[in-house]
C-alpha cells in the first residue's frame, strides 16, 4: 500500500476539525490547501491555541509551533499567521503566498455581518443548501435595515439556495424581496426565471401579460433560458437521457418488454436522490 509522502512534519494520528469549513485535517500540507483555497473566508477565529498544540504535537512542528505561540501572545494577525505557516512550509511558490495574505489583508475590514454572509455563501457553493439557508435567516435577524446592500444579497442568496432545492415559489419571493431592496436586474430576472419554473407555461405566459412591466425582462429570461438548455443538450445526463429512450424503443420492440429501460430510469433517479441528500443535510 504506498504511503503519502509529507514535505514537513508528519502525517496526524488524529486530525484536526475546522469547524468553519468542516474539514478534518490530517498534515500541514491540507492546512496550507485550506489557507490558499479559502484566504477570502480566513478570520481571527483559525487562530487557536489547539491548532498551534495540534501542529505540535501530531504533526511534530515544534519550531512552527513555537513561532506561532509568540504569534498569538503578541496578538498578531491572521496575515502573519497564515504567513508564518505558508513560508514555514514552502508548499507553495512566493507569488502564491502574497496573494493569499493580500486577500486575508483586503478582507480583514469586513463587518461581522459580511463575514458571516462569506460563511454561508461558502455553504450555498458547495450546494449545502439547507445549511446556507439557515445561516441566511439568522443573519436577517441580525443585519440592520440601513444596511440595504446586504440584505439584498442576502435575500437574493435565499432565492438561490431555495432554487437549489427546487422551492421554485419560495425562490421566486426571496428573489422579489431582493429586487425591492436594491433593484438590481438579475434578481428581477431570477424571479421570473423562478416562476417560470413553477407555473405551468400557459399560467405563466398570463402572468407576464398582467405584469407589462416585466415584459422586457421576461425576454431576456427565455434568451437565458434557451441559452441553458443548448449547454444541458451535451451534458452526460441528457446524452444518458436519449441513450435510455433509445434503449426503450428498441427493447420494447424487439422483447416485448421495458424492464431493462426502467431497471436503468432508476438507476438515474436514485443518484439524483442522493444528490439531493447531499444538498439538505
Amino acid at each position: 500500500m504506498s504511503q503519502i509522502i509529507l514535505g514537513t512534519g508528519r502525517y496526524a494520528e488524529e486530525p484536526f476539525f475546522v469547524e468553519k469549513f468542516y474539514v478534518n485535517l490530517y498534515s500541514v500540507e491540507e492546512l496550507c490547501y485550506l489557507l490558499v483555497e479559502k484566504a477570502e473566508l480566513l478570520d481571527q477565529e483559525l487562530m487557536r491555541r489547539e491548532l498551534v498544540q495540534w501542529l505540535d504535537e501530531q504533526c511534530g512542528l515544534d519550531r512552527l509551533a513555537h513561532t506561532l505561540y509568540a504569534l498569538l501572545n503578541q496578538n498578531g494577525s491572521i496575515v502573519a499567521f497564515a504567513g508564518t505557516i505558508l513560508e514555514y512550509v514552502n508548499l507553495y511558490p512566493p507569488e502564491i503566498v502574497e496573494q493569499t495574505e493580500r486577500i486575508i489583508k483586503d478582507n480583514e475590514g469586513l463587518s461581522p455581518y459580511e463575514r458571516k454572509k462569506a460563511k454561508a455563501d461558502y455553504m450555498l457553493q458547495n450546494r449545502k443548501y439547507q445549511k446556507a439557508l439557515r445561516q441566511y435567516y439568522s443573519l436577517l435577524a441580525q443585519v440592520p435595515e440601513t444596511d440595504r446592500q446586504l440584505l439584498a444579497g442576502i435575500r437574493h442568496n435565499m432565492g438561490a439556495a431555495c432554487a437549489g432545492l427546487f422551492m421554485y415559489l419560495q425562490a421566486a419571493e426571496w428573489f422579489m424581496q431582493a429586487y425591492e431592496t436594491d433593484r438590481d436586474q438579475e434578481s428581477l430576472e431570477l424571479y421570473l426565471a423562478a416562476l417560470r419554473m413553477h407555473y405551468e407555461e400557459k399560467e405563466y405566459i398570463t402572468f407576464i401579460a398582467d405584469h407589462p412591466e416585466y415584459h422586457d425582462a421576461s425576454l431576456r429570461v427565455e434568451r437565458k433560458m434557451e441559452q441553458a438548455y443548448g449547454q444541458f443538450e451535451g451534458t452526460d445526463e441528457n446524452r444518458m437521457l436519449f441513450t435510455l429512450q433509445v434503449f426503450k424503443e428498441e427493447g420494447s420492440s424487439t422483447a416485448g418488454s421495458d424492464a431493462p429501460y426502467y431497471q436503468e430510469i432508476e438507476k438515474l433517479t436514485q443518484g439524483l436522490k442522493e444528490k439531493y441528500r447531499e444538498y439538505v443535510s
